[in-house]
């Protein structure tokens, strides 16, 4: 039973990077008395022999060394050699490589197919990028992961989860238990920004946050961002989430079923045109109502939990090195707790996009995107049952030029998003409701942006990525702006009048982000990294809970609320061994965070037509150091990760009425200084893959009741300081078995997992309430999962790619 081969082949072939090769090709293209220039284009197409696709990430060697130089793609190449011989080898871990002689005195172009390496299943292999790129890659902080790797990792209800992957990864850890939100070194979750092939995402939640609204059997890679971001990324003051979605199969049609504890989920794909336009559809519908009726509380039966999500993708080669996508991502949740209170959400992200070579040097990429997101919260019983909406739109274009030589690639660019955020409505919930409707108008802003980012190596050890980025934003008209008396704290009762102003410019903002990184070779197997990148963040979200919910408002700036700006610090020490089997890394970083947003105590964030009221401003500071070790090749194969991350926040008002603790730093809700997690996947014989998760972090900060005491026959409590106390630590084991082809020899998986393996009711927050008997206030543990969870997927593949 072990023909595991397409996941285990695939996975493998990293470890026989550099032992298969083909014969040498020899080509010959002018000669020596025609040479008049002092270098030549070297460019050209590398497909794969069976299949004809195109092959992305094969990397150039000349003469034996690597240039840096990699396929897009479109399996296109371009790089810049001097007159004469040279020896030109391909190489991808999947791929045999391929050695060609070049005697070049003109430019020239050399196609070549390349076919997958064959060899005997050894084990299982869990990598995202080329085997050194960790020590290679001048930026620092940066995370890959593939779908294969994420499929490989136990995970709530049986799904595979981009979120659920990362917070495995040191530097990232969760807002709370099954929710997909993440914390990227000690950033707030609205400070990550999220993008799907270059469009902006506002929401990407479902269930509550217990999964993301990405498939991942439509995507492809996902690239974290943690320390230094490229140029052409902006708009938060943390971290930066680029996820690539696969494009449809170009020859062949085939697709995917699956059925499991929490949805079922189907995949098709392939050519309309045959290698000229392809297209792929991918669909989840949830399936967990079923599992609320078996639960013993009559609230949890009569609740109702509804979820989907659709993806469709074009891809249109319009010409050779010219190709236009269009795809459009569709999610909707909808959530009801008995007869207390429900949500209800939707959102839309579609983009088109051009990507062309102009030239043997320069490419362009063109983007048009928008999107539409709606939520809502109602109270669905009695005389105040009512409905909340909220909402935003955006429209985003951006177009990006990239000029590159053997040595040295230039990009620059402009970006502008257009945001309007919806109308907040209040409105009756059923015949029955006494709720008057009630409206509060949102913002309108544009922010737009140029860049500029180059990248270079000077000589073979050290390798630099510089940019900066100018960054403007507008709040635009129509709005009401309240005024408030002079040398006095931003609150209701301070409001002195009110300034409509009908359209144009309201507040302007800007700012310059410059970004560096260098990387310095101390061997062929190890570097040091460091870097320093401003960011600049003009929209947030504003939120009374820890996670990412559907009923959290994007909040544009204004007059009263400035943008948030970051600045970022990060050292690192990469180390590889044994021909890249193991992986070993420690990286230290800071960051400071001016206009950090908290909130009042008791804010009162819907249907508040001036929201400045009810939220502080100050200064964010979080550090920290990630420790990592990876085993990349073998039957066992896994990491330990441990971070040590602190975040803090104060606020730098002189009115106590903006203070929180006194204006002294106090920890963040999302401080968690220790984290470890150990992931552990081996191969089975005769055709399983057994996985293993264990997960362990301190209890996040909370504010806890000091004391309380009777006034009139009413307990009154006293509480601590902001986050003064913490709840229990959190721990938690997962464990997974998939077996490959059980009923099909066409392709298909039978994964069982059990989420949460030893039951332990890990503590999402704690509260305070009075027992009947008594008149103190007690602590309670709130868990989410508090039981074990097992869970059932099975999948199978039809078409050409199961043959």
């Amino acid at each position: 039973m072990c023909r595991i081969l397409f996941v285990g082949m695939v996975l493998l072939f990293w470890s026989f990077g550099a032992l298969a090769q083909t014969d040498s090709l020899t080509y010959v293209f002018g000669s020596p008395s025609n040479s008049q220039g002092s270098s030549y284009i070297l460019t050209g197409k590398l497909i794969d022999q069976a299949t004809k696709e195109p092959i992305e990430g094969v990397g150039l060697y000349i003469d034996g060394v690597y240039k840096g130089v990699n396929s897009d793609r479109f399996g296109t190449y371009i790089i810049n050699l001097s007159p004469g011989n040279h020896r030109v080898a391909y190489r991808q871990v999947s791929k045999i490589p391929v050695i060609i002689e070049v005697t070049i005195y003109e430019n020239a172009v050399v196609n070549l197919e390349m076919s997958d390496k064959s060899f005997e299943l050894d084990g299982v292999v869990v990598m995202s990028d080329e085997m050194d790129r960790n020590v290679r890659n001048p930026i620092t902080g940066v995370t890959k992961l593939t779908t294969q790797e994420l499929k490989a990792i136990p995970a709530f209800l049986g799904e595979a989860d981009i979120f659920k992957g990362l917070q495995l990864l040191p530097g990232v850890s969760s807002v709370g238990e099954g929710t997909s939100g993440i914390n990227v070194r000690g950033a707030k979750t609205d400070q990550n920004l999220l993008l799907m092939d270059e469009a902006l995402v506002l929401s990407s939640n479902h269930a509550l946050g217990f999964l993301s609204a990405f498939n991942t059997d439509v995507t492809e890679t996902f690239t974290l961002y943690k320390g230094n971001l490229p140029s052409r990324l902006g708009g938060r003051a943390g971290s930066a989430l680029d996820i690539r979605m696969r494009d449809g199969d170009f020859q062949n049609w085939s697709g995917q079923v699956g059925i499991g504890t929490s949805n079922g989920r189907l995949l098709l794909e392939g050519p309309i045109v045959n290698d000229k336009v392809s297209v792929i559809l991918g669909g989840r519908i949830s399936n967990v109502n079923w599992l609320l009726n078996q639960a013993r509380d009559f609230d949890i039966q009569n609740s109702e939990l509804n979820f989907h999500d659709v993806y469709g993708g074009l891809s249109w080669k319009i010409g050779t090195g010219h190709t236009l996508e269009a795809n459009t991502l569709l999610t909707g949740d909808f959530f009801r707790f008995s007869d207390e209170f429900g949500y209800d959400w939707s959102n839309r992200v579609s983009s088109l996009k051009y990507r062309g070579i102009l030239s043997e040097n320069v490419s362009l990429n063109v983007v048009y995107a928008n999107g539409d997101f709606d939520n809502a919260f109602f109270d669905p019983e009695g005389l105040d049952a009512a409905q909340v909406d909220n909402g935003m739109t955006y429209q985003q274009g951006k177009v990006t030029a990239t000029w590159a030589n053997e040595s040295l690639a230039i990009n620059v660019g402009a970006e502008a998003i257009y945001y309007k955020g919806k109308p907040e409505t209040l409105s009756p919930f059923g015949s029955e409701s006494s709720v008057e409707e009630d409206r509060v108008e949102k913002e309108r802003g544009l922010e737009y942006s140029a860049f500029a980012n180059s990248e270079f190596e000077l000589g073979e050890n050290t390798g630099i990525v510089a940019g900066v980025r100018f960054s403007n934003y507008n709040q635009l008209g129509p709005d009401s702006v309240y005024q408030y008396r002079d040398n006095a704290p931003i609150t209701e009762e301070n409001i002195i009048g009110v300034v409509g102003v009908e359209s144009g410019s309201i507040k302007n903002y800007s700012g310059i982000e410059p970004r560096l990184s260098i990387r310095q070779n101390l061997s062929s197997n190890s570097s040091i990294k460091m870097s320093y990148s401003r960011l600049n963040q003009y929209i947030q979200s504003v939120s009374n809970t820890f996670g990412p919910t559907p009923i959290d408002l994007w909040q544009l700036s204004t007059t009263y609320i400035p943008p948030q700006r970051s600045d970022s610090f990060s050292l690192g020490y990469f180390r590889n061994s044994k021909d890249n089997m193991w992986e070993f890394s420690v990286d230290g970083f800071y960051r400071r965070t001016d206009n950090q947003v908290e909130y009042r105590d008791f804010a009162q964030v819907f249907l508040n037509p001036h929201m400045e009221t009810e939220l502080v401003f100050g200064e964010g500071e979080s550090y920290g150091t990630e420790f990592l070790i990876k085993k990349n090749l073998g039957i066992v194969t896994g990491w330990l990760a441990y971070t040590y991350s602190r975040s803090f926040f104060r606020t730098l008002s002189p009115f106590p009425e903006e203070q929180i603790n006194r204006g002294e730093w106090f920890p963040s809700n999302f401080d968690k200084p220790h984290e470890v997690n150990f992931i552990l996947s081996k191969k089975m014989y005769p055709r399983g893959l057994f996985n293993i998760s264990i997960n362990y972090a301190t209890g996040r900060p909370v504010n806890a009741v000091n004391s309380s005491y009777v006034l009139g026959g009413l307990v009154v409590p006293e509480y601590s300081d902001r986050n003064e106390y913490r709840i229990p630590d959190y721990f938690r084991v997962d464990v997974s078995y998939t077996f490959e082809k059980v009923f099909s020899k066409k392709g298909d998986s039978l994964n069982f997992s059990i989420y949460n393996l030893l039951g332990r009711r890990n503590a999402y927050s704690v509260f305070w309430q009075k027992d009947d008997d008594s008149r103190q206030l007690r602590p309670y543990r709130l868990a989410i999962l508090g039981s074990i969870f097992p869970s059932i997927t099975y999948s199978i593949q039809f078409g050409h790619a199961d043959e």
